[in-house]
């Protein structure tokens, strides 16, 4: 479950990625990228960059800690009291 859920937070940040490149592509063409939307823009890509991969980071599972194996039946010496013997 966790590699499903890893492998959709890619995709999703891919395709914002994606987003961005073609806003970027298309303010350019249009001639209306100015440095302000150019700096929004690659703070965005930063964002987004960042998130995917803390939001991997926190899927992956954590380190299991080692299990000492535990016995079932565990055997003690047990005195019981004895009664005196009568003669």
């Amino acid at each position: 479950m966790s590699g499903l859920l890893t492998l959709l937070l890619v995709a999703l940040a891919a395709a914002a990625v994606a987003a961005l490149a073609i806003a970027v592509v298309l303010l350019h063409r249009q001639g209306r990228l100015d440095v302000r939307r150019g700096m929004a823009t690659a703070a965005l890509a930063v964002a987004t960059g960042a998130a995917a991969a803390l939001g991997i980071a926190a899927l992956q599972p954590a380190p299991a800690a080692p299990i000492e194996p535990v016995s079932a039946v565990t055997v003690t010496d047990v005195q019981l009291p004895t009664l005196a013997l009568e003669e």
